[in-house]
């Protein structure tokens, strides 16, 4: 059974106000569930016949635990059900949600749109989001941005149409992120392929793979602020995976289920981007020129 995005504002609705209200401004609604109606109905129809006697207020207590993030014995008493309850049918829609990563970040989309004689399809760049220091103490975990322990994804955005086309992970937050390229992304590429990235990629001797370009290579102060731009993009990318709670905050549960926490808002996020919402365009008009060396 599928629903209208009527319907799931109405239950969307009873369900976060108790049964008080039967209708929510937009705004607040986002704000419980990250979803609006219609993006909610759209999750229900495609993900809903992999979960066995689901129901649609399941898909909406995964989405406000997902969004809010608040302790497990508030939101038990807030959405009056067990703890047991809860948890079952949460990571049962996580788990769901993010098995669909598989057609719904498509690496072959970093094609559209692209020009003739480009050095790059795709931004490339590593995120870090906080989880509890192991016990015992592992400085692999360490991440020198979260400042504590972490666990990191690897994030391509294709340069020409702004979708999200490849996430990888999770890795430890101390692995640096060139390493993590060499290990799938590079060997992606088509010949004489470039990523564009940030100076991060630049160390260890970085500068001399031919697959990267990072932001120090430029030809131009065209070029230079063309590539400040795709950078900003890939944060703006990243910070809309952070109005989540649950990547916002320090993950609470056990962190080998961060991994479909992430890929179940790395597809939401994507939905959104086929729906409308895009990412600011910021195309670049700088072209290839030969490389000449001697």
């Amino acid at each position: 059974m599928n629903y209208t995005s009527e319907a799931c504002a109405a239950l969307g609705a009873d369900i976060a106000s108790a049964g008080r209200k039967e209708s929510l401004p937009l705004r607040t609604f986002v704000s419980f569930y990250g979803r609006t109606p219609a993006e909610v109905a759209e999750l229900w129809e495609l993900c809903s016949h992999r979960i066995l006697k689901t129901k649609l207020k399941h898909l909406f207590w995964a989405l406000m635990y997902m969004k809010t993030y608040v302790a497990i014995d508030v939101i038990t008493v807030l959405l009056d059900i067990s703890y047991p309850t809860l948890d079952k049918w949460v990571w049962a829609w996580i788990e769901a949600i993010a098995s669909r990563h598989v057609e719904i970040i498509d690496w072959n989309k970093r094609n559209r749109n692209v020009p003739d004689d480009v050095w790059c399809r795709v931004s490339v760049d590593g995120t870090d989001f906080q989880i509890g220091e192991p016990v015992p103490f592992d400085k692999r975990w360490k991440s020198p941005k979260a400042k504590g322990g972490a666990v990191k994804y690897e994030v391509a955005i294709s340069i020409y149409s702004g979708d999200i086309v490849w996430i990888y992970g999770p890795h430890r937050g101390s692995k640096h992120d060139y390493a993590i390229f060499k290990e799938k992304l590079k060997a992606l590429l088509d010949a004489e392929e470039a990523v564009e990235t940030d100076a991060g990629y630049g160390y260890h001797g970085v500068s001399h793979d031919d697959n990267i370009r990072s932001r120090d290579d430029f030809q131009s102060d065209e070029e230079r602020r063309e590539k400040s731009d795709l950078r900003a993009r890939h944060e703006t990318c990243n910070r809309r995976f952070k109005q989540w709670g649950i990547l916002k905050q320090q993950f609470r549960n056990d962190k080998m289920k961060h991994v479909l926490v992430f890929y179940a808002i790395a597809v939401m996020t994507q939905m959104s981007i086929d729906n409308g919402n895009v990412l600011f365009g910021c195309e670049p008009k700088t072209k290839k020129e030969a490389r000449y060396y001697i």
